[in-house]
């Protein structure tokens, strides 16, 4: 994933809008938090660099001259560079341009970076999510509530109260990206084990 693609997912977090497929903020997605602490959802998307995977966790309480807010983490994997993370914390209830208080940016080598209000200059308005229908579907082996939602540009999103974080299950649109395994506690990145093809047979007495 190009340090281009990871502006995008970012804008593609908390916009819907085609300007914020291209890089810039658009209309927010109007869905909430899930605010599990220590949670997290590991994503893989697809675009036309190729596969990416990233992490979302649920990080603890903070405060940012005077105002209150939560912690939360998106960890990107980025071949030419390593593992980038962002730090958003977050006032109230919505991932929202106006919601984060302060950024910070971690890259491999270099330091950390601190930005105040990062988005403040921007003034989308929200744009509510049409709900289509509810459904429930297995992801990791967890059977999960979902909520599907389409939004004025067209991007259809899937949101579930079982995964910590944003809540996504998949976004669409120009780099779509679905959720491939969420929990509390542990590594995120770590991958399962695949169930094994045939019993282990028991031990003799």
């Amino acid at each position: 994933m190009s340090l281009w693609r990871v502006g995008v997912l970012l804008s593609c977090l908390v916009a819907t809008s085609a300007r914020a497929q291209e890089g810039a903020l658009g209309g927010m997605l109007d869905l909430p938090l899930v605010i599990h602490e220590g949670g997290w959802a590991r994503y893989e998307g697809t675009s036309s660099d190729g596969p990416s995977r990233f992490v979302f966790k649920v990080g603890a309480k903070g405060r940012h001259r005077g105002q209150r807010g939560r912690w939360m983490l998106l960890d990107v994997e980025v071949p030419s560079v390593g593992r980038l993370s962002f730090h958003f914390l977050v006032k109230g209830e919505r991932f929202g341009t106006k919601d984060i208080l302060l950024m910070k940016v971690f890259t491999p080598g270099q330091r950390t970076r601190e930005i105040a209000q990062p988005f403040k200059e921007d003034t989308p308005p929200k744009r509510q999510g049409r709900f289509l229908q509810k459904r429930t579907e297995t992801v990791a082996g967890r059977t999960m509530e979902i909520l599907e939602y389409s939004f004025p540009s067209g991007v259809m999103a899937e949101w579930s109260q079982s995964v910590p974080g944003m809540g996504l299950v998949r976004l669409g649109g120009a780099d779509p990206f679905h959720l491939v395994d969420f929990g509390v506690g542990g590594d995120p990145w770590k991958e399962k084990a695949p169930p094994a093809m045939f019993p282990v047979a028991p031990k003799k007495p």
